[in-house]
């Protein structure tokens, strides 16, 4: 095998190159994968421009890979990996811990004071290279009924069933999705899965809102011309919902579900913000027992996502708006932003 691969890296905002890299080396827990396709994500555009609040306060460190939305094939193993083999077809984890601190040792990775973020914050390589490499315990392998595409969408997926879980769904629920982008739609058909009666979601865009009621949702409210809070009452039999998830970034959105979440009920918060709020109503907040949380993260929730997929209860192939050839990943982070009235998932193919 050759020693070197082409890897897109990030020199700095709006600096994004395809490079020739040496192709990572294998410590004794570490499995090399090679890519097969990646999807891109709203913060890995965010980090391109420049405008994510973790490009401003250093926790981005130039340079690095990203791609954190990735499915592969192992190629080659370390001498004390014992639950891969070479041709397994695998996806990654969404951070990289250092495995032995309590907080790894219960399996919450994320809270690891050590932890590094594939390709965001701190970043671990991620997946826009020919090759990858991860620890074993940061790996799960593929069933057999999902495919590459699918497995690009697990870590999205993942990330809006923790927010779905966050917000304390139950069976019976009223949910309001903020945002049509993936992780909006992933949450409202998730939050669908998870047993709520109703879920209804707000957006921008009349396509992805289209797709969204396509995808499960009850209804859809465009917040360019429909007023917010009178349409979700009227969806809602004059009701406040049970559970929000915010997945959209405004923060106008936000402050307005203290407004919409019954006395008692639940926020979650998943998106970033680029920015701190000062126009929040706290009173609303105590006085109505609102559980206010923030979601980060896909902790525990690959093998459901999998499982679901596997069924066929979540098929994310209406959510791939576009494809492009690794060598055209410059152009894909371009289109993000003047494709943005279509675009929901880009995909990335390496063969």
């Amino acid at each position: 095998m050759n020693k070197t691969m082409q890897a897109a890296r990030l020199f700095g905002p709006k600096d994004l190159r395809i490079v020739e890299a040496p192709i990572p080396e294998l410590g004794p827990n570490d499995v090399l994968c090679k890519v097969k396709c990646a999807g891109i994500c709203g913060t890995d555009y965010s980090i391109y421009s420049g405008e994510f609040s973790f490009v401003k306060n250093g926790g981005v460190k130039f340079p690095f890979t990203p791609g954190h939305e990735w499915s592969g094939v192992v190629t080659a193993i370390g001498t004390e990996v014992r639950n891969f083999k070479v041709g397994d077809r695998v996806v990654g984890d969404t951070c990289v811990s250092c495995g032995n601190c309590v907080s790894c040792l219960l399996g919450d990775y994320l809270s690891c004071e050590q932890v590094f973020c594939v390709g965001t914050v701190n970043a671990w390589d991620g997946g826009f290279a020919e090759y990858t490499v991860f620890p074993e315990r940061h790996l799960f392998r593929l069933p057999d009924e999902v495919g590459f595409d699918a497995g690009a969408f697990i870590e999205p997926a993942a990330t809006s069933l923790y927010a779905v879980k966050r917000a304390g769904v139950q069976i019976g629920d009223t949910v309001l999705v903020h945002g049509s982008g993936s992780l909006g739609l992933l949450a409202a058909r998730l939050a669908k899965l998870s047993g709520a009666a109703k879920v209804f979601i707000t957006g921008r865009k009349d396509a992805k809102l289209q797709l969204a009621l396509n995808f499960g949702a009850d209804a859809a409210i465009n917040t360019t011309r429909e007023p917010l809070i009178e349409s979700v009452l009227r969806h809602n039999g004059g009701k406040k919902v049970d559970r929000v998830i915010e997945t959209s970034g405004a923060d106008e959105l936000l402050t307005s579900s203290f407004e919409l979440v019954r006395p008692g009920g639940s926020i979650a918060a998943v998106a970033f913000y680029d920015r701190k709020l000062d126009q929040m109503d706290i009173d609303k907040l105590v006085f109505g027992n609102i559980n206010l949380c923030g979601s980060s993260g896909s902790t525990g929730m690959y093998q459901p996502v999998m499982a679901l997929m596997g069924s066929g209860a979540l098929d994310t192939a209406p959510l791939i708006s576009g494809r492009y050839p690794f060598a055209d990943i410059l152009r894909a982070y371009a289109d993000m932003k003047t494709k943005n009235d279509i675009r929901i998932k880009w995909l990335v193919d390496f063969e």
